[in-house]
């Protein structure tokens, strides 16, 4: 009897781990299995995106507005299963016009498992001759469980669209010094992404890292402004690490863009004129999470 009583126990803890309580009713709520996603714009001819679920889901359905080239979201909940995504472009530069909002980019779906995390992301060019195709590229992110309190984990993704393969340096500097030695990654193919590299963690206050792209085979950069940024923060007992190059146990995924079309409506000049990156935090192993 004791053991059956203490079975019964542990299924309601579990039942209940599963639950949220409205603040209001007091009433808990089930959850349904979720996966966590994020979305990444990396279409450089065309104005900002809108991705949106569109299968009748409230619950977990996460909307990304608004979204410029080269911008990227945080992860959020997103409920499990079999998801119907459309990208539509955002009116708000052409005066939120009701026919542009409702201009459909993408028309998909995919099926997201519980527990993974994805990244969404646009890929290509939506104006019309040109290659490829703006297409959403949507890949499971299996992020490293184990790392040191004084290394990072951080990977590369080559999403510059109309840029062939290249070559990856990552340098702990942050001046523009040109590479030396042999390529961190060599001949990374669009839409490749490197395994995770395991990296010193620079002290605080100190130049992080700098990757520097280049076509493969040569060693002139093509990038602007390669200094990885996102130092973080370490945590404390009231409030989570941030993920940054200055923190160990943080994991990031770097990624690589094309250059903007000139004369289109996505950001042009500065950075936006050359290959470019950006440094997304994937997440510290030491996080607590709801």
């Amino acid at each position: 009897m004791r053991f059956r009583h203490l079975s019964s126990l542990i299924a309601a803890a579990a039942a209940l781990s599963a639950c949220s309580t409205d603040e209001v009713s007091g009433v808990a709520t089930q959850l349904a299995p979720a996966a966590s996603v994020r979305y990444v714009n990396a279409v450089g001819d065309t104005s900002a995106l809108d991705f949106r679920f569109v299968d009748g889901e409230v619950e977990g359905s996460p909307q990304f507005a608004g979204m410029t080239f080269r911008q990227f979201t945080p992860y959020q909940r997103a409920r499990a299963g079999t998801r119907r995504m459309r990208i539509f472009t955002n009116p708000q530069q052409y005066g939120n016009l009701i026919s542009v909002a409702q201009q459909q980019h993408i028309d998909t779906t995919f099926n997201f498992e519980a527990g993974k995390r994805y990244t969404i992301m646009s890929f290509g060019f939506s104006r019309a001759g040109s290659t490829p195709r703006h297409r959403l590229v949507i890949t499971e992110d299996v992020l490293p469980t184990t790392l040191a309190a004084t290394a990072v984990g951080v990977r590369t993704i080559h999403a510059a669209a109309g840029v062939g393969n290249v070559d990856v340096w990552v340098q702990p500097s942050e001046a523009a010094a040109g590479v030396t030695g042999a390529p961190t990654a060599s001949n990374v193919a669009p839409l490749a992404a490197t395994a995770y590299l395991t990296l010193a963690a620079r002290p605080v206050g100190s130049l992080l890292y700098r990757w520097d792209v280049a076509p493969t085979g040569t060693t002139t950069p093509v990038t602007m402004s390669p200094s990885s940024g996102l130092p973080g923060q370490v945590g404390t007992a009231a409030q989570n690490p941030l993920v940054g190059f200055q923190v160990g146990r943080s994991i990031i995924t770097a990624i690589v863009f094309a250059p903007s079309v000139v004369g289109s409506r996505a950001p042009q000049g500065g950075e936006f004129a050359n290959v470019g990156m950006r440094f997304l935090p994937d997440r510290h192993l030491d996080t607590t999470e709801q």
